[in-house]
């Protein structure tokens, strides 16, 4: 079994045009997978807290770093790319699909999204890709979750 959504496209992405052959290419595709993991899952944890109603049981203090996290990874994405159209260069890579993933719902985490244009357009740069499924599915509160912290 293999966990971890970019280590699995990692390995579903080696051979393909989504994974360049090139070293230095490769290695800033997970430098950016690295950087969804650090960043981006501010945005991730604000937005589960909001859409299970679990915000307001979170200390303000940490809901307000989470907040300030999700900022900063929106500024820094926004800066690169206004340099180029996906954020390698002008592939698109599996560090877009990683990068992706709640990006594009950081509006569902009250994080200002709109006031990111180059973010919003690598956005509609990523859904218009072949084969993207702009399907998603609204959380289901995990009856096993009611012993989490509050």
């Amino acid at each position: 079994m293999l966990a971890e959504s970019n280590a699995i496209l990692t390995y579903l992405a080696s051979g393909t045009q989504y994974l360049p052959a090139d070293a230095f290419a490769a290695a800033k595709v997970q430098q950016w997978m690295s950087f969804e993991q650090d960043y981006v899952l501010s945005i991730a944890s604000l937005r589960h807290w909001t859409m299970t109603g679990k915000l307001a049981r979170r200390p303000a203090a940490l809901v307000e770093m989470r907040r300030a996290g999700g900022l900063r990874a929106l500024q820094i994405l926004e800066r690169e790319l206004a340099l180029r159209p996906f954020i390698i260069g002008d592939t698109y890579t599996i560090a877009d699909i990683s990068l992706f993933a709640y990006t594009h719902r950081a509006d569902e985490a009250g994080l200002p999204l709109r006031e990111f244009p180059h973010v919003c357009a690598w956005i509609e740069r990523v859904r218009a890709q072949p084969g993207f499924l702009d399907e998603h599915y609204p959380y289901a509160i995990d009856p096993h979750s009611s012993g989490e912290l509050p």
